[in-house]
């Protein structure tokens, strides 16, 4: 049974962990591509691609080969779950500060929603461009899936057989334990601490060569006048959502559908979210709701589901 070998490191703004049956050059590697990849598709560094096209006031941008190859990706995600996802939220997300709990006025979040379509994204090759000049793409809602999936595909070129991936919170697995055992994934629960939301375990899911993406109203939030104010925000209203899913949770065979689903699901509230998760091929889902109800699709299996919610 070969040993697992392990690097923890920082990128997208978050902690990210990697275990796999490589060697310490591989993992190093695995720094690296992260890094490449957060230079490629974040929209807050300058000199990233993403950031070139969103400054290009309208004009074709040649993006190149990958950063085309993944919003054409998100662009299919916007379209199947009419616009819940939307990469052109960049503005809107901007007004938002949840670190400090800067709540925007309406009419800031009126003029950059004016700017929100998805549809103003053009791609043709590796040209890129966008339609309305006011409008800024925000790959975040699904970057570290996409990242994930590239991250396996590196462990399976070094001769990897056995590995976990965090991506601050986005799991995705390469076969099953060393032991042949499958890797149990956590699952996490909204609690109220300190004026804000805090995450705890409430249960877990045996995964063998998936990811496993949660979102939760939890991950960034502060409590103004009473009410909890997440960042998951709809695209509809410029607003936090309003919605009885506390978190959601995919399972698919890659990281980029677990990823781009699962902000989607928590705006379309529970009961709506588990029949479009039943309806689309290749993803299961688990749904947490405010009245601590767990729904979950038929394909998936829980170990140890105790609520903690409230």
């Amino acid at each position: 049974m070969r040993e697992l070998g392990s690097v923890t490191f920082r990128a997208f703004d978050t902690v990210c962990a990697v275990s796999a049956d490589v060697d310490a050059a591989a993992l190093r590697e695995i720094e690296a591509l992260c890094a490449r990849y957060e230079l490629l598709l974040s929209r807050f560094n300058p000199e990233s691609r993403l950031s070139a096209l969103n400054a290009a006031a309208g004009e074709w941008v040649d993006v190149g080969n990958e950063l085309a190859t993944v919003l054409r990706v998100a662009l299919g995600y916007c379209e199947r779950t009419d616009g819940l996802f939307d990469i052109t939220m960049g503005d809107v997300c901007r007004l938002w500060d949840f670190k400090r709990g800067v709540v925007p006025d309406d009419a800031a979040i009126a003029e950059a929603l004016a700017h929100v379509d998805w549809r103003n994204v053009q791609v043709e090759g590796t040209q890129a461009r966008i339609i309305d000049p006011q409008t800024t793409i925000d790959l975040g809602g699904m970057a570290k899936g996409y990242i994930a999936d590239r991250v396996i595909d590196l462990l399976k070129h070094c001769g990897a057989t056995s590995g976990v991936i965090n991506l601050g919170g986005n799991v995705a697995c390469l076969g099953s334990k060393p032991d042949g055992s499958a890797w149990n994934v956590g699952l996490r629960a909204p609690v109220p601490s300190g004026g804000s939301l805090q995450a705890a375990s409430f249960a877990s899911v045996p995964v063998r060569g998936k990811s496993v993406v949660t979102s939760g109203v939890y991950e960034r939030s502060f409590v103004r006048d009473g009410r909890v104010l997440h960042h998951i925000l709809d695209p509809r209203t410029g607003k936090p959502a309003e919605t009885d899913a506390l978190s959601a949770t995919v399972i698919a065979d890659k990281s980029l559908d677990a990823d781009g689903y699962t902000t989607a699901l928590i705006i379309m509230g529970a009961e709506q979210a588990l029949t479009f998760a039943e309806q689309s091929p290749g993803i299961e889902a688990i749904l947490l709701t405010t009245n601590a109800r767990l729904l979950k699709t038929t394909g998936i299996t829980t170990k140890g589901a105790r609520l903690r919610v409230g």
